[in-house]
């Protein structure tokens, strides 16, 4: 090889150039054929089919099916009600989580809307919940009236079809609900 470049470096310009410009042709050749090639591999093998398979509207959940929210307990202390909650969404499709506005609980005493809605570490709860997940939040309200209220999630959506709101109501028994959470090991 160092011969060849050295019977090279004695040629005049003129054919140095030359040999530099057949060579990058040559190359340039080789790239479109390995390229063509490829391309009519691609376009033979190709069925029409999407790589990431499209779920249809009838495979999904039922949106009225489905059930997202559930409470595991409650917390009275002082003027302030917490209430312990998890989204839990199964479906093949993100889920835009209520706002705060959109919540409310009614109560014997009439309806109170949350100061917060924050996940167990504090910070606020997430707007979205992926496929196949569960987050855990804690809502709280100002402190509340008797023994039974109804929670109402208002304005949720799945991402593939924002136009189908969904409202997730549940009936609480805070006297079944206050009860001291068990440990876990």
């Amino acid at each position: 090889m160092r011969d060849f470049i050295g019977e090279l470096q004695k040629k005049p310009y003129a054919t140095r150039v030359k040999i530099l410009w057949g060579a990058t042709a040559a190359f340039a050749i080789i790239l479109v054929v390995i390229w063509s090639v490829s391309l009519k591999s691609t376009i033979e093998n190709s069925s029409g089919q999407p790589l990431i398979p499209q779920t249809s509207e009838d495979s999904n959940v039922s949106q009225e099916e489905t059930s997202f929210l559930t409470v595991e307990r409650t917390e009275t202390t002082g003027n302030t009600l917490k209430i312990y909650f998890n989204l839990n969404n199964q479906t093949d499709d993100i889920l835009n989580v209520s706002k705060i506005a959109d919540i409310e609980l009614t109560t014997e005493g009439g309806t109170l809307k949350p100061t917060k809605m924050t996940d167990r570490q504090g910070l606020t709860f997430v707007q979205k919940i992926l496929s196949h997940t569960q987050n855990f939040g804690i809502l709280t309200f100002p402190a509340a009236n008797g023994n039974e209220a109804t929670l109402i999630f208002n304005e949720m959506f799945l991402e593939k079809n924002p136009e189908a709101l969904l409202k997730q109501t549940i009936e609480l028994d805070f006297s079944k609900l206050n009860q001291d959470s068990k440990v876990r090991n």
